[in-house]
């Protein structure tokens, strides 16, 4: 309302109408239910995320069954790291910052993140391959080879 009577008093100095020279009532009511108008489409307005796709990623899913899931991979990823790596992660899960996780296992910060960080990527890539073997339909250890039209090869 308050909004109102300053947009209704800036309208009335542009056009120099004289103080209380007329009855605004009328305006003021009018510019008020304008307003309340615009104010009332703007709330019916619908914004729109996307496809069910895209919600479906946005989508948390809470379930029992997916939690286990997730936790079982996860004891399977930190199977996969070195010891030190496995030490670095559960000192960092603990609490410990790099510095101090640095000063327990005996090294300098940079060095001890940047060997975590190349064993997370070493371990992301053997995933990696391990699923590209698993999608193509050859066992994860086994090789690619080059199929020729020779029979003697």
């Amino acid at each position: 309302m308050e909004s109102t009577v300053a947009e209704v008093s800036r309208y009335l100095d542009r056009c120099g109408v004289l103080l209380f020279s007329r009855e605004i009532e009328g305006l003021l009511m009018l510019a008020f239910q304008r307003a309340l108008y615009r104010q009332v489409a703007k709330l019916r307005r619908v914004a729109t995320l996307g496809g069910t796709g895209e919600l479906s990623n946005r989508a948390v899913d809470r379930t029992w069954a997916r939690q286990v899931h997730a936790h079982l991979e996860f004891e399977q990823i930190v199977g996969l790291l070195s010891e030190r790596s496995r030490t670095i992660l559960a000192l960092r899960y603990a609490g410990y910052t790099w510095e101090e996780s640095a000063l327990i296992l005996g090294g300098s910060v940079p060095a001890l993140r940047s060997a975590f960080w190349r064993d997370v990527a070493r371990v992301k890539s053997k995933l990696k391959n391990h699923r590209s073997a698993l999608l193509e339909g050859r066992a994860p250890g086994q090789q690619e080879t080059a199929s020729t039209n020779d029979p003697h090869c």
